[in-house]
């Protein structure tokens, strides 16, 4: 793999309207934020508070109505292969193996056909996937094509790597794996991560750093740092202090929830309206 920058990522007064006139919707108002070179940070927060939106525009996808967003202090304004982005959605494409799928950004940027093919079995092996390398992705599960578009991102020696819930699609027990699979990979390249989740438990096993966001417009509500040891495992999330951080952020963010349902469910609570809220959110609806 080659040698990449710094990936300093930076936030600073970013506003970002939709529509015009009488049909604006503010989505996200004065927010700032940053990830530090080989930084691990999550965004949560209520559905509708900008998480996605703050991050299409540090890929490039999206303009901001005010403020800025950087890397290593230049002014992001379109994409990049700096960044690499992984989406909740698939994004293989399906009439190329495996390895080829790996190898397409490698070719685009003019790479040998020699250099593909190592750096692509390179990754796949370090993603457990070599064996898998000429399969076409109709052939594999979820998590293995999650996998795939995972390293594929990591192909071109991306500065930072943007990803907007890529396990969000997978069932419990293959989204416990991939958490794993994920911080074992990042290890080993340690670049910048900027990461949206709606899952307390996952932003907790994954980041040195956690942004909770408000109900739309999205702004930033607290800052919260992770400090458990790494590498992290899966008894971690049985310990006193990991514990600790999940009521903390859940504590954070159930107001915001209900804020996002509109001003008369927040006004009842959600016993008001037939729900159990116990330790671990609602449990039952009557």
């Amino acid at each position: 793999m080659t040698e990449h920058g710094s990936g300093l990522i930076e936030v600073r007064n970013m506003g970002v309207v939709f529509g015009e006139n009488d049909n604006q919707v503010v989505a996200v108002k004065d927010v700032d934020l940053n990830v530090q070179p080989g930084e691990f940070v999550s965004l949560i927060g209520p559905s509708g508070c900008g998480k996605s939106t703050l991050l299409s525009i540090v890929a490039g996808f999206v303009k901001p109505s005010s403020g800025e967003a950087r890397l290593d202090n230049v002014p992001i304004t379109k994409p990049g292969a700096e960044r690499g982005v992984v989406f909740q959605q698939y994004s293989l494409f399906p009439w190329l193996t495996v390895r080829k799928n790996v190898e397409f950004g490698l070719k685009m940027a003019g790479a040998d056909a020699d250099k593909r093919n190592i750096t692509a079995r390179e990754l796949l092996d370090l993603a457990g996937l070599l064996a898998f390398e000429n399969h076409y992705p109709d052939q594999l599960s979820g998590g293995m094509k999650q996998r795939i578009g995972i390293v594929r991102a990591l192909a071109t020696s991306p500065q930072v790597l943007l990803m907007d819930e890529p396990f969000g699609a997978l069932d419990t027990q293959t989204r416990v794996v991939m958490q794993e699979i994920l911080t074992n990979i990042w290890q080993q390249f340690r670049i910048s991560v900027l990461f949206i989740t709606h899952d307390i438990e996952e932003s907790i096993f994954l980041s040195d750093r956690i942004y909770v966001m408000t109900a739309r417009p999205g702004r930033i509500k607290a800052e919260i740092k992770v400090p458990l040891p790494r590498p992290r495992t899966a008894d971690m999330t049985d310990t006193p202090e990991f514990m600790q951080l999940v009521q903390e952020l859940k504590g954070l963010i159930r107001e915001e929830s209900l804020a996002a349902m509109g001003p008369e469910i927040k006004s009842r609570g959600l016993s008001g309206f037939g729900m159990e809220v116990g330790p671990k959110g609602v449990n039952q609806i009557f």
